[in-house]
């Protein structure tokens, strides 16, 4: 009887252990992401709550600067290291697709029942920038604009009324900017307008709605060939030069931004106009707020306006089993399933359908100001050799506005940088 009994203990006590070990191993899964501090934090108390509501699974956030990340990302999915789940910037899909470094998104698992359905869940084409051949492959948790933000106090001090002289086109930039500059000893020390310097990703976001506006674009309608060195593409850099180069309200050397934290001078008081997204409200916070206005993008021409539009967006490594897929994809339904608190903590735009009837959407701060750019926007280059484009993009730039290159020619070299990059398999 003795032994029956400390047999029965034993196998209970294997079983008891068994199922503890068992209910230990955790699945482990790895999100990466661009660094944005109000975004990251969000992010970071989100994975803390799907952990917590799901102790089967435990997920590891980490996020990185943001051009470093894209090429991070690249030589990850190139050589099978990618992570669990990633959020990519629309512009990089195709290449990630080509490369076959992203999975197709499963619509059951995201809680629709077909890819139709989940169109209708969102606003009229949001969805359309992550669908390829058919199918679903990225989920998007915001789209992006950019408008023009302004220093109210500058304004005034100036002598000018940022809710009536605040500007609409180029030459009205210029024109306000020349007395919102200052200058002490010789040196400029508040610029009165600036474009970011710090990237090839702000090259592009802040510089393609000028091509646009004079017709232009960067590459020709098949994607094959680049056609920005054409009479549009030069006026579109010699606008981007200028006010530095010929208008003298910006200054390089005066800039302190980073990658983390693009629209850092206008915080700083450095800067009195700058060009920056919707997530800016969130980054510069309520105080900070209080002394500035945000209006619609400058334009060539305000009766024909032309804004840009890109978005972030969750996706799958494809490389993993489907079991873990799955479990990513339940990842990415928590991750998305509040609009509002996007808004919020971040001030994006998450594109849900009915987005601005969610009750205290319309009270967000410029809300009107930044869906009005989005729809006016056009996407940015869409393209596999996206980075290699917006790379030769920045060098343009920087030829032409720190080293005063001829813009054609600058746009040229470009033009030869980028065609080698497209011909490459």
């Amino acid at each position: 009887m003795r032994r029956f009994l400390t047999v029965c203990l034993l196998v209970a006590a294997a079983v008891a252990l068994g199922g503890h070990a068992a209910s230990a191993q955790k699945m482990k899964l790895v999100w990466w992401e661009h660094s944005n501090p109000p975004h990251n934090n969000l992010s970071n108390e989100l994975v803390a709550q799907f952990n917590r509501a799901n102790p089967d699974a435990e997920v590891a956030y980490e996020f990185f600067a943001m051009t470093p990340f894209f090429k991070k990302l690249a030589v990850a999915v190139s050589t099978k290291t990618a992570p669990d789940m990633f959020t990519v910037f629309s512009t990089l899909m195709p290449s990630l697709i080509e490369k076959k470094g992203i999975a197709p998104l499963n619509v059951q698992w995201l809680g629709y029942s077909s890819l139709d359905e989940m169109k209708k869940a969102y606003l009229p084409g949001a969805l359309d920038g992550y669908i390829y051949g058919g199918k679903l492959y990225a989920v998007p948790i915001l789209a992006q604009t950019m408008s023009l933000y302004l220093n109210k106090k500058h304004f005034r001090e100036a002598g000018l009324d940022p809710d009536k002289d605040y500007p609409r086109t180029w030459d009205d930039i210029a024109r306000v900017g020349k007395k919102l500059v200052k200058f002490e000893g010789g040196r400029m020390t508040r610029e009165a307008f600036d474009f970011a310097m710090i990237s090839s990703a702000w090259t592009m976001i802040q510089m393609e709605p000028i091509i646009h506006q004079y017709g232009g674009s960067i590459l020709d309608p098949s994607g094959k060939k680049c056609v920005v060195n054409s009479e549009a593409g030069v006026k579109a850099m010699n606008v981007r030069a200028s006010f530095a180069r010929v208008h003298k309200i910006s200054d390089p050397a005066v800039t302190v931004a980073t990658h983390a934290l693009p629209a850092s001078d206008m915080s700083a008081g450095r800067v009195s106009m700058f060009i920056t997204h919707p997530g800016s409200v969130a980054q510069f916070g309520p105080a900070l707020m209080k002394d500035v206005k945000v209006v619609a993008h400058p334009q060539l021409d305000p009766a024909k306006p032309v804004t840009a539009t890109y978005g972030f967006a969750l996706s799958v490594n494809p490389d993993i089993p489907p079991g873990k897929q799955k479990r990513v994809h339940d990842l990415i339904r928590f991750v998305s399933a509040d609009p509002k608190k996007w808004l919020d903590r971040v001030g994006t735009v998450n594109p849900r359908g009915g987005f601005l009837d969610i009750p205290g959407v319309r009270d967000q701060p410029y809300i009107d100001v930044f869906v009005k750019d989005i729809s006016t926007a056009r996407h940015l280059t869409r393209s596999p050799k996206y980075s290699e484009i917006a790379d030769a993009m920045h060098r343009a730039m920087e030829r032409v506005v720190l080293k005063g290159e001829d813009s054609k020619k600058s746009l040229d070299q470009a033009c030869r940088d980028i065609d080698r990059a497209l011909a490459k398999k």
